[in-house]
């Protein structure tokens, strides 16, 4: 497995190299022998290059591709097993040496001839027919269920007789469908009235597995004991005679302890199924020898995978309709080719390759391996004989053998075959094949010396065909004969530019006029095939003088401007060239008249503002000039006066900032000073006394919940102080109600009374409190409301409590 993985990694690192270099060798126009796609199926894969099932030692050419389709019939044991296949290819020339394939079955159709000789008919989902025809699972040969009930034990892994199953007879397995596990197993006959309690089991989840390429998984009562999901085979029963211990049982006769399988659908449960796109191929094709060289050496590197795996009830169904095997991971497979042109008419052809293939697993089945599938060792040598350039007759002997670690086979058939046929190319992109093919060691009756067992069917057909047809592109075998070129032609003037002399009341330092304004012309025209060359000029400004490969061009008295002279020349032969020459009149650079005066301008504005009142900037000129005014400031925004001389700035929010304020000029000379700026100082506002709260003649409970609420603020600000200010209706009233505001405070909340301040409003109609809080910095505040009632009258004495009275009646 090392090796061929060391293979595979070593061909795919030739298939980069090759494909650096990209050559186009042309075929022989005498070699008689075209290129075809091999057929494959039955172990080679199709697609390649090559012969039927044997690759050839060349490759298509670069731009050369073909399509193919095929109908492939062949035979396999065990199971005399009848398989169609239709692969259709592509495949493509990449350079000399390397082409890519692609290859997929679009549709196989298979047919057991013998489907008691397969495991897959065997599986709890699986029935055969019995006695008059009545369908049951049939007997097998099983690895022990679970017992679920029952004193007899069945444990172990030793291999176990599983009877034919319900309705056919009471002990087998009944019929139950996929993922099987945890589904009713089989009672082997141990119930009835004289055995209790009655013996049940169940199907049991698989255990081990040695992942995509180890050993398979354990089956309790569905796989045999050797491990896959697949039971040994019961070919044949007797009955035991009854005696006085025994009542008469049935034994199986001829069976096998390890499961039997044909490697290409190993799970096959019909006598005919149908599958389309059944597996995916793509790979390279990379001829290591020479392109002329008779000997074709080099090696196929390919990545097989299957559409259909045992995930979900609809692919173990396609498997069982015999689509393929799930590999999980798909296959890896390299081929070596070598081939050698012994005469113009006979070609022989050899390959030996490897195929690593992975093992089906089941996501359904907790992962489980189904089956330890065998790696293929793929030999083969075929002979071709191009008659002539239409017909190519081929004979071919290739074998299959399967090795490595796998799952072992009762009756595994390593598969040899011959072949002959005849490929027919009407032309060198299309053609038609057709071939016959045998299966030379299926297990007939002299595979068994003519000594079969018992019962046991032998294969009868070994029989097969193939039938191709493909269609594609094949690049000519010799060149053309050159076409008439074209000419070439270039064109060049004796000067590339012009400069006229600078406006009036103009002048440069830096350039001088041209003393000519006429152009000298010359074109160079060049013919492959030597022919005689016609010229002919034009202009898009000024005049010419002259004609053929050198003429005149006066450009007196254009504007300035980019002009072209092209030159068209004709070979008369239908092909013509043309040249171009690209002149640049432009006026001197630099020309620049005496500099206008530049007016000085300067800035004025306030010193310093408060904030919240605008600043205005205005811009002054030393003398008037036709300019436009393009104000910026560092702060605030400009309300007014944008474009003119004069702007006005706000200054909200600007506490602390200088406002700088920059006027730059338009319309002025490049060389003239354009800006200047003067900056303002914005002073902030002082702090002011903010009322917090008011109220009236409320219940000191309400008044407590207010001052609850001024307390957290003054404990949030801890550099603000409170002033109280009460009204009353009489006099002292209002002075004593903000002491007891302060009172509550103090000695409450925990405010310090040096905080607060407690003032007299005056007396009003009904009391009434405010509570402010002053900032630091802050001047004392001006009470919201006012005394309405001058002078105050005095406050009335509250009568005395009766004495005797109890306080408790009061």
């Amino acid at each position: 497995m090392r090796l061929a993985n060391r293979a595979l990694i070593a061909a795919l690192a030739t298939l980069v190299l090759c494909a650096v270099v990209s050559a186009q060798t042309l075929r022989s126009p005498n070699d008689p022998r075209n290129q075809s796609p091999s057929v494959g199926t039955g172990g080679p894969e199709g697609g390649p290059t090559g012969l039927f099932t044997v690759y050839d030692g060349d490759t298509i050419r670069r731009g050369e591709f073909t399509f193919s389709v095929a109908y492939s019939n062949f035979d396999r044991d065990p199971g005399d097993v009848d398989i169609t296949d239709i692969p259709l290819s592509f495949n493509v020339g990449l350079n000399d040496h390397i082409e890519l394939f692609f290859k997929t079955n679009g549709l196989r159709g298979i047919k057991a001839n013998n489907s008691p000789n397969l495991s897959g008919f065997y599986l709890p989902n699986s029935q055969l027919a019995f006695g008059s025809g009545t369908l049951c699972v049939p007997p097998a040969v099983i690895l022990p269920p679970v017992r679920v009930s029952g004193s007899t034990e069945l444990t172990g892994f030793s291999p176990l007789f599983r009877p034919v199953g319900p309705p056919c007879n009471v002990g087998g397995q009944p019929l139950r469908q996929f993922p099987f596990i945890g589904a009713t197993g089989p009672n082997f006959g141990l119930t009835g009235n004289n055995i209790a309690p009655p013996f049940t089991s169940v199907l049991g989840a698989p255990v081990g597995g040695g992942g995509n390429f180890g050993n398979a998984s354990s089956f309790p009562g569905i796989g045999s004991v050797v491990g896959s999901i697949l039971p040994g085979i019961v070919v044949s029963t007797r009955v035991t005679p009854a005696n006085l211990t025994f009542n008469p049982l049935t034994v199986p006769n001829l069976y096998t302890v390890q499961p039997t399988y044909i490697a290409d659908a190993p799970f096959l449960n019909r006598r005919y199924g149908e599958s389309s796109f059944t597996n995916f191929v793509v790979g390279a094709k990379i001829r290591l020898s020479g392109p002329n060289s008779p000997l074709g050496v080099g090696v196929i590197p390919f990545y097989r995978w299957y559409p259909d795996k045992a995930n979900d009830f609809s692919g173990f169904n396609q498997m069982q309709r015999g689509a393929g095997p799930g590999a999980s991971i798909g296959d890896f497979g390299l081929v070596g080719f070598v081939a050698g042109r012994l005469s113009e008419h006979v070609n022989i052809s050899a390959n030996l390759g490897y195929i690593l293939n992975s093992n089906p697993k089941s996501s359904a089945m907790n992962d489980a391996v189904l089956l330890d599938r065998p790696d293929e060792l793929l030999a083969g040598i075929g002979f071709d004989f191009p008659v002539n350039e239409h017909f190519q007759l081929i004979g071919e002997v290739r074998s299959t053998m399967y090795v490595a670690g796998r799952t072992p086979n009762s009756f595994n058939n390593n598969p040899v075959e011959a072949l002959g046929g005849i490929k027919i190319y009407p032309r060198r992109w299309w053609g038609i094949g057709a071939a016959y093919r045998r299966h030379l060691n299926q297990q007939d009756q002299s595979h068994f010396d003519n000594q079969l067992p018992v019962t046991f069917v032998p294969s009868s057909d070994p029989n097969g065909f193939i039938g191709q047809f493909w269609i594609g592109h094949r690049n000519a075998r010799t060149l053309p004969p050159p076409p008439n070129q074209p000419p070439t032609v270039s064109a060049s003037a004796s000067m590339s530019s012009i400069s006229l002399p600078c406006p009036p009341g103009t002048s440069s330092e830096s350039c001088t006029a041209s003393a000519s304004q006429t152009i000298q012309l010359t074109s160079n025209g060049v013919d492959p095939d030597n022919d005689t060359l016609l010229y002919t000029w034009s202009v898009t400004g000024g005049k010419l003088s002259g004609e053929g490969k050198a003429v005149s061009w006066d450009l007196s008295g254009v504007m300035p401007g980019t002009y072209t002279a092209s030159v068209t020349v004709n070979d008369g032969n239908a092909h013509e060239a043309n040249g171009s020459a690209v002149v640049t009149v432009a006026v001197c650079t630099g020309c620049v008249a005496p500099p206008p005066p530049c007016p000085a301008v300067s800035v004025s504005g306030p010193s310093e503002v408060d904030q919240g009142q605008p600043i205005t900037f205005t811009a002054s000129l030393s003398f008037d000039a036709n300019v436009t005014y393009n104000w910026s400031v560092s702060a605030g925004t400009i309300s007014s006066g944008q474009g003119t001389s004069s702007i006005t700035v706000d200054t909200a929010g600007l506490a602390g900032q200088t406002v700088t304020a920059t006027v730059e000029l338009g319309g002025l000379d490049p060389s003239c000073a354009k800006s200047n700026s003067a900056s303002t100082s914005v002073r902030p506002l002082p702090p002011v006394a903010v009322m917090f709260d008011e109220y009236g003649n409320i219940r000191f409970n309400d008044e407590k919940a207010r001052l609850d609420n001024y307390a957290i603020q003054l404990q949030n600000a801890p550099g603000d102080t409170g002033t109280i200010v009460g009204f009353g209706s009489c006099e002292g009233e209002g002075l004593a109600r903000a002491e007891r505001a302060k009172g509550y405070l103090v000695n409450t909340r925990g405010i310090d009374a040096g905080r607060l301040t407690t003032v007299d409003g005056g007396c009003r109609e009904e009391v009434w409190v405010e509570l402010w809080r002053v900032p630091t910095g802050a001047a004392a505040p001006t009470p919201k409301n006012a005394a309405t009632i001058s002078p105050c009258p005095a406050c009335k004495k509250k009568p005395a409590p009766r004495r005797g009275r109890r306080m408790d009646e009061e």
